[in-house]
């Protein structure tokens, strides 16, 4: 039972105390050459989505986890160290200090898009701060999920780091758990469900949700240029990705030029859609037959539809392939702009000035992306800082979360809490406070009973009296 497997983590964490440098530094090493397997990890994720391509998930997902890896490797010892903490005049020369300690238990919730990195990128910065951990494999990944399970147990031990697979009564049970923090990536909708179970315990929750991420081109940038970058971010993983753009924002009278230096580049990214293996596929039936639907409410709203698909091939539910859509004269009123789509539709709107670009973003859930194409970089940076998002990047899509140093998490409704790099190991410490007295001290003037020198101290500290008494 889950909860059993829970408790038995927590006695042991709370027998042998947090693990020191080194058996942190050997976990990350260990885990580090477990992700070396790529060739069997690259079939496993393939398998499961039912085509996707070995390069794809060599740099979508690979790539990023050996870099956070490298990252928190070598600056592992700093973050543990304790750092002081200033202490107030009237309490020298005590010192203080902050420590920080691992929370305990850490919960994660995988996510199928990215099975590999949206699991073991928080679980670096978890291990790193010395915690143990339970993971919650998605069930549309079962390979992958049953191989994590059997290599990471056989790694570290069932009492350090546990895999679950399951059915929907797992995924029923596991938010509800008292973990000392849960992580979640995934939609807005589950993530509210997994809050509210959380909530239950005050259990402390990490979600990265979606929201609407907005491409936003400024008058001037070079729309070919802009298309390139935007469908290349937009396509891979077939637009399954939480930070794909959603939506792309162009200056009145641009949207025909835009559409068709898009499907140019669409055209250039995958000239194959079927038989060259390049192109992701959507997993499951029903994910399809939602982006379906999708589709038909703009079209019945008036909406242009313009397909990508250069040879013509045959993309349907059962080879799992739906061709690169882009959408033009679409409505705000259309499901297209009201939820994420979370697939490989881009709707294309016009905007006539900053202040109608802007307050339509607004008017949209706070994304957990912003792109910003503009090659005046101080009306860019403006642009950035005047719109909610969780992570922003300027003149190219996705690669502001390919950064250690950068944190990765939403705002308001894409998410709570941040981690990568540093930001992933303070996400899953407790940072103690630590006051250490001296030897002599000014805060015995302050026991009673009270005399003139709690007098004397209070004078100073407060300054003199005013007013009656």
């Amino acid at each position: 039972m889950p909860q059993d497997l829970l408790a038995g983590q927590q006695a042991r964490f709370r027998l042998l105390g947090p693990p020191g440098y080194a058996e942190r530094r050997d976990a990350l090493d260990a885990l580090a050459e477990l992700l070396a397997r790529r060739g069997e990890l690259v079939e496993l994720i393939a398998t499961d989505f039912g085509g996707r391509a070995a390069r794809e998930i060599e740099i979508l997902e690979l790539c990023p986890l050996h870099s956070e890896l490298r990252y928190a490797r070598r600056h592992l010892r700093g973050w543990m160290r304790s750092r002081p903490a200033a202490t107030t005049w009237p309490f020298w020369p005590a010192r203080a200090r902050l420590v920080p300690r691992p929370l305990g238990v850490v919960g994660i919730i995988g996510a199928w898009n990215y099975p590999l990195l949206l699991t073991v990128l928080p679980m670096i910065g978890a291990l790193a701060a010395g915690n143990s951990l339970m993971l919650k494999m998605p069930r549309l990944v079962p390979r992958t999920g049953a191989w994590l399970q059997r290599e990471l147990e056989a790694l570290f031990g069932r009492e350090r780091v546990a895999v679950l697979n399951g059915g929907a009564e797992l995924s029923k049970i596991f938010p509800t758990l008292d973990f000392d923090h849960l992580v979640f990536s995934g939609s807005t909708r589950t993530g509210r469900v997994v809050a509210r179970a959380a909530a239950r315990n005050l259990v402390p929750v990490t979600l990265s949700l979606s929201g609407k991420t907005p491409a936003v081109v400024a008058p001037g940038y070079p729309l070919a240029k802009a298309a390139r970058r935007i469908m290349a971010g937009k396509l891979l993983n077939a637009g399954q990705t939480c930070i794909a753009p959603d939506y792309v924002l162009v200056p009145e009278g641009l949207v025909d030029s835009f559409v068709e230096a898009a499907a140019a580049t669409a055209s250039a990214l995958y000239p194959g859609l079927v038989a060259r293996g390049d192109y992701t596929r959507i997993p499951s039936s029903m994910l399809y037959a939602r982006l379906d639907a999708l589709l038909e409410d703009a079209r019945r709203q008036g909406a242009r539809i313009r397909v990508i698909n250069p040879l013509g091939e045959p993309c349907t539910v059962e080879n799992g392939v739906f061709a690169p859509v882009l959408v033009s004269n679409v409505t705000e009123q259309a499901k297209l702009m009201q939820e994420e789509i979370f697939g490989p539709i881009l709707p294309v709107l016009p905007y006539a000035d900053d202040a109608a670009a802007a307050a339509l973003v607004a008017r949209h859930p706070d994304p957990l992306a912003l792109y910003v194409f503009d090659e005046d970089r101080a009306r860019a940076r403006r642009t950035v800082s005047g719109l909610r998002a969780g992570g922003a990047s300027i003149n190219d899509t996705l690669f502001h979360v390919a950064q250690p140093g950068l944190p990765f998490g939403g705002i308001g409704g894409s998410g709570i809490g941040q981690y990568r790099g540093e930001h992933g190991f303070r996400r899953f410490s407790h940072y103690q406070g630590v006051f250490e007295q001296s030897r002599w001290t000014a805060t015995d003037w302050v026991r009673p009973p009270y005399g003139s020198r709690a007098k004397l101290l209070m004078r100073l500290v407060l300054g003199r009296k005013r007013g009656p008494g």
